[in-house]
């Protein structure tokens, strides 16, 4: 792991940026026959317990283990882990009622717009500048974000797939406006924990975040479960299992690799944020190889998926090339 005091390293920072992305990407395959078959409450309550799990895997390391104890013995961290967590339930609401009434496509454009709203954060709170030009900076958003959105559509099944008319109609009436602010959400966590828990270790300040959130939302959940006789899962045994699998490796550990990644880039979010772009893609390629196994997963390699990983690609190359020249910058 990159140490905090040492000078930003791009060209690690976008090793750690890849690894997270593809982390990311298998939160969705994994999860889907969990979020066709499960209440939202029964989800939310399942994905809390996931990460509990996951708090002694990603905290194996003695020297974690010693942070995660010291950071949360410290009642000065409470009210960081505080504010940490309602923002990050912010972005979770903002994007259930985002998605309630209005088509994926469009849920999908704005939450793409992460490095974009991740490097006005870095630059605001952590006087972050971005690595490389305005202009291809910009110019490398806008080919990665073209061609993310090319692959989201590629994989649209049929039925969702709806005419331009039709999902304009959308856009002018539907409740995306509600999802505008979940990337920011999402980017303003991660700067913040790299900003008040910087003395930790990643894997520590993520754990504790976790553990916070599970104190809150496990009782709670599981509560309002038993009082409506949801407690009760089935026969969705399968479906958990790969939930929770998901889960901690996507939310988890996942989560730990980003963190590392804005460590390794002195805070960078524009730029961690930048191969999350990637997404789409890999998220496409993962449900190839499960739909050998579960048959409602489907992968279209149609014209759009090929345009727009080339598209994401070439972008991300040669963002990484014009930011690995630039000079170390000090922590």
């Amino acid at each position: 792991m990159p140490d905090s005091a040492t000078p930003t390293n791009y060209r690690l920072g976008s090793l750690y940026s890849l690894t997270t992305a593809f982390l990311y990407a298998t939160q969705e395959p994994f999860s889907f026959l969990a979020a066709r078959h499960l209440t939202t409450l029964q989800f939310v309550c399942l994905t809390q317990i996931a990460l509990l799990i996951s708090i002694p895997l990603v905290t194996w390391r003695p020297s974690s283990r010693r942070d995660l104890v010291a950071l949360l013995s410290a009642p000065s961290n409470y009210g960081k882990l505080a504010v940490i967590f309602a923002i990050g339930m912010t972005g979770l609401l903002l994007y259930n009622f985002g998605l309630s009434n209005a088509h994926p496509i469009i849920i999908s454009a704005i939450l793409n717009l992460s490095p974009f709203w991740a490097a006005m954060v870095a630059l605001l709170i952590m006087r972050v500048p971005i690595p490389v030009s305005p202009a291809t900076f910009f110019g490398c958003f806008a080919g990665a974000f073209i061609g993310a959105m090319a692959v989201a559509w590629s994989q649209l099944g049929g039925a969702s797939k709806l005419a331009f008319g039709e999902l304009a109609e959308s856009f002018l009436h539907g409740s995306w406006v509600y999802a505008i602010p979940v990337p920011l959400c999402s980017a303003l966590g991660g700067t913040l924990i790299g900003k008040w828990l910087s003395r930790y270790e990643e894997s520590a300040a993520v754990a504790a975040n976790f553990f916070v959130a599970n104190v809150i939302l496990i009782p709670s959940t599981v509560f309002i479960l038993y009082q409506r006789s949801e407690l009760r899962f089935g026969d969705q045994y399968v479906a958990i299992v790969l939930m929770i699998a998901g889960t901690i490796i996507a939310a988890s550990v996942g989560r730990v690799f980003y963190q590392i990644a804005l460590t390794a880039t002195g805070g960078d979010n524009g730029f961690v944020t930048m191969f999350l772009n990637l997404v789409p893609a890999l998220t496409a390629l993962i449900s190839l190889a499960l739909s050998w196994w579960i048959a409602d997963l489907h992968f279209a390699a149609d014209p759009w998926f090929f345009a727009g990983s080339a598209l994401i690609g070439a972008s991300l190359l040669l963002f990484s090339l014009r930011a690995w020249r630039q000079p170390p910058r000090p922590a």
